[in-house]
């Protein structure tokens, strides 16, 4: 199956199918289709062949009938009762690989009886694409600007997958594919090549249902010990039997989107957490006192540095108080900020750190922060995230934390979490080197 998902992701031909003037209820097809149409023509490693129904691009085929047999892949978007008339032209021309976009096909049998037959690899219906930011494929039917980045992310939902775009869009991403109703290709198998995949360095996998458990558990736990795999799911059915097989398989469960795009980020920006003693330090005393209770509340203990490190701070920073945290106080500048992480990554008693600044009624400023964010870039085995409070320009700030291998969020909560998930990747590490 990962030669089949390589042809989908790294396509040599690509035909796409669709119509362009449609009316009615049915019209936004059209319009997601010229979507789809203007996404695809820039990818460059492949010919690209267009059927528009509706006979009206420039350079398109009106009839199916008109392409070649064998392309590599064939990109679908229809609505049902056009899908199912023109399911069996679909079939003849026999792609390697289908995804059937934003429709319904209630009437699958044939469609998965042809896709066994033909070793055909099937998506959908009901997805809006695939993404491959390695070679430029942007096979799905919305607007989007993609970024390039480590994090692979599979859904099961549509909405879901529509959802993470604005991630991509500043994050960036590897991979993407949303399987939709999941009649061809399931969950285990996309695992099973993402597991493969140089440029993914995190999985995030969004379920609804699982359709072999013995295989996913089976597959996860081979996927877990190359790289981590974050799982969020709606699962309806056994739902503390399901959750008890992805922790014991080595999945992080979480609970909510956010969480699970603030784990990823983590996790592909930096290591995993050795241990349960996380530092803070702050220019403002509520935010920190803050993120003590949420990070003891999810089992991580608040760092306790040795009196040789709190001393050097308060030598190089008079005004800093030491208490549970280390508060450098309103008027400290990036160089004191960047001064005190240093030295508590050094410490031995200190396993993380998070640098929780505020902008509101201090001295730091975004030139702080990009002062601050060079933290990162010295710290390969201790993760250091930060939180970053009423920041005053907005898309100055996205930029900043967009191109800095420092997470950066504005939520205290949220950097809590995304700790936590770097703690969970910390623990199965460890299992994987005593085991």
């Amino acid at each position: 199956m990962s030669d089949a998902l390589q042809t989908l992701f790294e396509p040599k031909s690509i035909s796409l199918v669709g119509a362009s003037e449609l009316t009615g209820e049915d019209a936004i097809y059209s319009t997601h289709f010229h979507y789809l149409v203007q996404n695809v023509s820039s990818y460059r490693k492949g010919k690209i062949h267009l059927v528009d129904l509706s006979g009206k691009l420039e350079g398109s085929f009106k009839s199916i009938n008109n392409l070649r047999t064998g392309l590599d892949l064939a990109l679908v978007l229809l609505p049902e009762k056009l899908l199912t008339r023109n399911l069996q032209k679909l079939l003849s021309r026999q792609p390697r690989a289908m995804v059937i976009m934003e429709s319904e096909l209630r009437e699958a049998e044939e469609l998965i009886k042809a896709a066994k037959r033909k070793k055909m690899t099937i998506i959908g219906p009901g997805s809006i694409g695939i993404i491959n930011t390695q070679n430029g494929l942007s096979a799905i039917s919305e607007k989007a600007s993609i970024l390039r980045g480590h994090v692979a992310i599979v859904s099961q939902d549509s909405c879901i997958a529509r959802s993470v775009l604005n991630f991509a869009a500043v994050t960036g991403i590897s991979k993407l594919i949303n399987i939709g109703d999941s009649l061809g290709t399931d969950e285990s198998e996309v695992l099973s090549y993402l597991s493969q995949d140089k440029e993914t360095k995190v999985i995030c996998i969004y379920l609804k249902r699982i359709r072999n458990g013995r295989k996913f558990v089976e597959t996860m736990a081979a996927t877990v010990a190359k790289k981590p795999v974050i799982v969020l799911s709606s699962y309806p059915d056994n739902r503390g039997i399901f959750e008890a097989a992805v922790k014991q398989s080595g999945g992080i469960l979480v609970q909510d989107l956010q969480e699970m795009l603030n784990g990823a980020t983590a996790l592909a920006k930096q290591p995993p957490l050795p241990g349960e003693r996380v530092a803070i330090i702050a220019n403002v005393s509520g935010p920190a006192e803050l993120l003590e209770k949420y990070l003891s509340k999810m089992g991580m203990a608040p760092a306790q540095p040795s009196m040789e490190t709190l001393g050097k701070i308060k030598e190089k920073h008079p005004g800093a108080e030491l208490s549970g945290f280390v508060h450098l106080g309103r008027s400290a500048k990036g160089d004191i900020w960047k001064q005190a992480a240093e030295l508590l990554l050094s410490d031995k008693e200190v396993d993380g750190l998070i640098a929780v600044n505020s902008m509101g009624f201090t001295l730091f400023n975004l030139e702080d922060l990009r002062k601050i964010t060079e933290i990162a870039k010295k710290t390969r085995e201790k993760p250091v995230l930060a939180v970053t409070l009423c920041a005053s320009d907005g898309a100055a700030f996205r930029e900043i934390a967009a191109r800095s291998e420092l997470p950066i969020y504005t939520d205290l909560e949220d950097a809590a979490k995304a700790m936590n998930v770097l703690r969970s990747r910390g623990k199965q590490i460890r299992k994987f080197l005593k085991d």
